[in-house]
């Protein structure tokens, strides 16, 4: 079992599920439904093995025949797990985690044949009871006739639960085969709430399709699965989503290094189509690397002050076994940004982009104390720079520059200061009005823009500040929210208290007789 299975399991235990004998606990028929909701049980609970008790209702009226089920509760939900094969940060619900997407499959498999501990149907009087609980909290899901309600931690004891119903929602999930886009029938798939803990089970019809057809408004995530396939996920948007089964695929290839053979040992890195992985190289420096769905991928083996990198592309209908990777000196890019005057100046942040065989990769970098930063171990390649500082104005172009082997390449930068923009956009009345983009354009000495400058949306009170730009003219243009017109005219920087105004109603050419 995985390690999040096992997480999963933990603190869980053999729940026994009770129909609605709870006589005791049920107010006379001559009561009210209101009264039913608001009294509680009214023999003590027992000591021991503790009591869940709730009632169902549909637009504040008591509902029968609804299946509730009790599950425990998620201290940490589902959309917050660790991507264990991802950057930091990463969560198993994101779609740049790929290689956990067979273990999150296995992981809603479980939540929606185990996590439901205990299950029950409400009585005419909408009144149900779970018995021999341990102390703790759960999640009930309840779906009957009328509609469908999810009520998060919920704790075993004296509390009554309410469980209020909603129409709920219908969910489309299309199942495909990756290589030729048909549908694949007998896949199952499953819906995750985002909230974690349940899982909604199906499996697609001949069609490829699954309708999920009652579901608590919220936020899911859908998975499927199929023998001889690669899982997939996803996030559902709007009403459903579409995902694509793959047959798995294998890398594998040799590293050398200069002047001699390959050897056991090296680490190869591997980053693509959503998947991220590592492994070593063997006798003679071969790697193999399996699972993998059709796409292209960055192979990067470090080793010392040596680097190889490669981008290999992996067919949908073969494997690749001829992938080379040769071992060179790094090159570096380093340097120092400060102010006219000399000063240094910290906190800047340094952009690298660097281009190799068609393909882009950013690195960021910050600069230190003294101004200075440095990027170590760059493969070769054409090299991009640009810098950016609060308070500072950017270069306009980017500093280009052609990495080979071995090469360093210095880059220093020089910041002057920006011109302050800062001001507030009101209505006639003065009042400020938020939520206002306001994008600000330098003018040449004709009054024509000559590029881009900056742009900002208005805080709640209408302030505003565009930072970056140099002193001079610059033509200004406000896109308000339909209540208000757009506006346009010219400012001079530096200016630190502009009061542009924004009038209510369309725009003269948007009024009709």
């Amino acid at each position: 079992m995985s390690r999040l299975l096992a997480a999963l399991v933990v603190g869980v235990l053999a729940l026994g599920v009770s129909g609605c004998a709870h006589d005791a606990g049920v107010p006379p028929p001559a009561e009210t439904a209101s009264q039913r909701t608001a009294e509680a049980p009214r023999e003590p609970l027992p000591s021991g093995p503790l009591i869940l008790r709730g009632v169902v209702t549909w637009e504040g009226k008591p509902v029968g025949g609804v299946t509730v089920s009790a599950v425990p509760h998620a201290d940490v939900p589902l959309s917050a797990r660790t991507c264990s094969s991802g950057t930091p940060g990463m969560t198993i619900l994101d779609p740049g985690c790929g290689a956990m997407k067979g273990e999150l499959a296995q992981t809603a498999d479980w939540l929606g044949r185990k996590a439901p501990l205990a299950r029950t149907v409400s009585g005419a009087d909408g009144w149900f009871e779970f018995n021999h609980l341990r102390a703790s909290t759960y999640d009930l899901w309840a779906v009957g006739p009328k509609g469908t309600a999810f009520v998060a931690a919920v704790p075993a004891g004296a509390n009554v639960a309410r469980v209020p119903l909603e129409a709920g929602r219908s969910i489309r999930v299309s199942v495909e085969d990756g290589s030729s886009g048909r549908p694949l029938p007998d896949a199952q798939v499953a819906l995750l709430p985002r909230v974690g803990g349940q899982a909604f089970l199906a499996v697609s019809d001949a069609g490829g399709e699954v309708l999920f057809p009652q579901v608590p408004t919220g936020e899911y995530h859908a998975v499927a699965s199929f023998l001889g396939r690669l899982a997939e996920a996803g996030p559902v948007d709007g009403d459903g989503t579409s995902l694509r089964l793959h047959v798995p695929r294998s890398l594998s290839g040799q590293v050398l290094r200069a002047g001699r053979e390959g050897e056991a040992g090296l680490r190869v890195r591997l980053e693509g189509e959503r998947y991220q992985g590592l492994t070593q190289t063997r006798e003679e420096g071969r790697f193999h690397m399996t699972g993998l769905p059709p796409g292209s991928y960055s192979l990067v083996v470090r080793e010392g002050r040596e680097l190889a990198t490669v981008t290999a592309h992996l067919p949908e209908d073969r494997d690749v076994t001829d992938v080379r990777l040769s071992l060179v000196p790094c090159s570096e890019v380093a340097g120092r940004v400060s102010r006219p005057n000399g000063d240094s100046l910290s906190g800047a942040e340094v952009e690298l982009l660097l281009g190799r065989e068609g393909l882009w990769r950013r690195t960021l970098a910050t600069t230190s104390v003294e101004g200075r930063f440095r990027f170590e171990c760059v493969e070769q390649g054409q090299v991009k720079l640009s810098v950016k500082a609060r308070g500072h104005i950017s270069p306009l172009e980017p500093l280009a520059g052609e990495l080979s082997p071995g090469a360093s390449l210095p880059a220093d930068f020089t910041l002057p200061p920006a011109a302050p923009a800062r001001g507030r956009i009101v209505e006639p009345g003065g009042r400020g009005v938020g939520g206002v983009r306001i994008v600000l354009s330098p003018l040449d000495g004709r009054g024509g823009a000559v590029r881009a400058g900056g742009s900002t949306t208005t805080a709640e009170d209408g302030s505003f500040e565009v930072d970056g730009l140099a002193p001079g003219r610059y033509a200004y243009e406000l896109s308000p929210d339909e209540r208000f017109q757009g506006a346009r005219g010219e400012v001079r920087l530096p200016a630190t208290n502009l009061r542009l105004r924004v009038v209510r109603g369309p725009a003269p050419e948007d009024v009709r007789p």
